[in-house]
């Protein structure tokens, strides 16, 4: 990620620069502040990142000349020509090569004290970033809305108006367009997705738009295509036949109508059914005459009696 301004102080400095860096971002600056800082090794990120900010602005005081971390961050700022910007918490002078280059003082500075040197300050950062009249914005209080709204009125293009501007649309319900890179984007997986339809036999291929050659890829995309529609009508046909087949068993192994003598107050059981033998009118069913058949007429009212001589089997 890149920032405008890199941020430099001593470990003992460190509240004094938590306090300038949200004065800075109020002024939409983005700030690189390792507020998590423990040691004094100026290692491979913090030179990313310091190479990746426009500038670098150094908080020097009696702490940060005896720090390695501010000496070896400041050094790197110096090598980039027109990165490097200064500023003194207190009176002290720093080093070589340092002594003799500007630093914009930044002494008693507070959260209720901002010395004019801040003002000047925000001016330089400014005028780096292409902005203009942030000392006018940083001295307008809460009872001046009408000037602020003068100022974003005549900044329109600055990060403090655009801001402004994206409260007051979200405010009101207005979404956000979606950026240029977002908008290039979907353009391209809309084209990426788009197939070109098949071309005719005589020509070989399909045809691409603005009488580009066909790709490798036309032919598979195409291929697929044609097999997935064979594929659903061959899928319809064999529901079709499966549904025909099950009319016709349903037709063949239909169930007999029932004889109109069925005794329908018998329970039925499945597809079974009772029916009675029908007869004339005056006759007997032959079934009853074999049962009707005079045969010995046997008295079981007198007690039977068992003759004792009869031959046992031998």
């Amino acid at each position: 990620m890149s920032y405008d301004i890199f941020l430099v102080s001593a470990l003992e400095d460190r509240d004094t620069a938590k306090l300038i860096a949200r004065r800075l971002r109020a002024l939409k600056f983005r700030v690189w502040l390792d507020q998590k800082q423990e040691d004094e090794t100026f290692d491979a990120k913090d030179a990313r990142d310091a190479m990746n900010s426009q500038s670098m602005l150094v908080l020097w005081s009696a702490n940060a000349v005896k720090s390695d971390w501010v000496r070896a961050a400041a050094s790197v700022g110096q090598s980039r020509s027109g990165a490097l910007i200064e500023a003194g918490l207190d009176k002290t002078i720093p080093y070589e090569p340092f002594r003799t280059h500007k630093r914009f003082s930044l002494d008693g500075f507070t959260s209720r004290k901002t010395p004019a040197g801040f003002l000047d300050l925000i001016d330089e950062l400014g005028k780096r970033q292409g902005r203009s009249d942030l000392r006018a914005w940083s001295g307008y209080g809460a009872q001046d809305e009408d000037k602020r709204l003068d100022w974003l009125a005549a900044h329109p293009n600055d990060p403090l108006a655009l801001d402004a501007r994206k409260k007051r649309e979200k405010d009101l319900g207005v979404k956000p367009a979606p950026a240029r890179e977002a908008i290039g984007a979907a353009a391209l997986a809309a084209a990426a997705m788009r197939v070109s339809p098949p071309a005719p036999p005589a020509m070989g291929g399909p045809v691409r738009p603005n009488g580009a050659t066909p790709l490798a890829s036309d032919g598979a995309i195409t291929s697929a295509n044609l097999a997935d529609e064979a594929l659903g009508w061959s899928t319809l046909a064999a529901v079709g036949i499966a549904i025909a087949a099950m009319l016709i068993l349903a037709w063949v192994f239909r169930s007999q109508p029932a004889s109109p003598l069925k005794v329908a107050s018998l329970p039925a059981i499945a597809n079974a059914s009772f029916e009675l033998e029908a007869c004339p009118a005056g006759t007997v069913p032959r079934s009853l005459l074999r049962v009707l058949e005079p045969g010995p007429i046997i008295d079981d009212t007198q007690p039977m009696i068992i003759d004792d001589t009869a031959e046992q089997p031998g």
